[in-house]
């Protein structure tokens, strides 16, 4: 399997006679990590739920440390910050503009139309019924 440079100097060599080798790598790569993908969701699934096994006998048993053959197994405990969003900004907006909603409303309106946006470009492949291929749009 040949790999394409990630410079955008090569990219002006290619022709579209290339086009239908490069999309047929491209898919197939995009079938294997769909597939990896996958397996790594399902071992993270199981991994989740022994480690809230696990830390649940350890909070019982007030357990801080387990001495394993690799190493240790700490119990820690750490506060995060709440997510900021829309809800959570009208509703402290509103707290410290003392109750007045109007102006708290006006303050989230200024910072939603003042947002930076970024343009993203990508592809993607669409699943056909009949296997055939698609135009483009």
């Amino acid at each position: 399997m040949s790999l394409i440079s990630h410079d955008n100097g090569g990219a002006a060599s290619l022709t579209t006679n290339e086009l239908p080798a490069l999309l047929k790598q491209w898919m197939t790569l995009q079938d294997e990590m769909a597939t990896l993908n996958a397996e790594v969701k399902q071992r993270r699934k199981t991994a989740t739920v022994l480690k809230e096994m696990i830390m649940k006998i350890m909070v019982t048993h007030n357990l801080g440390q387990l001495n394993v053959s690799k190493g240790a197994v700490i119990r820690t405990t750490r506060e995060t910050k709440e997510s900021v969003t829309q809800d959570y900004l009208r509703k402290h907006c509103k707290e410290f503009f003392e109750g007045d909603a109007t102006k708290a409303d006006a303050l989230l309106q200024f910072l939603n139309e003042h947002r930076g946006t970024k343009s993203v470009s990508t592809i993607r492949l669409v699943q056909t019924g009949d296997g055939g291929s698609q135009g483009s749009k």
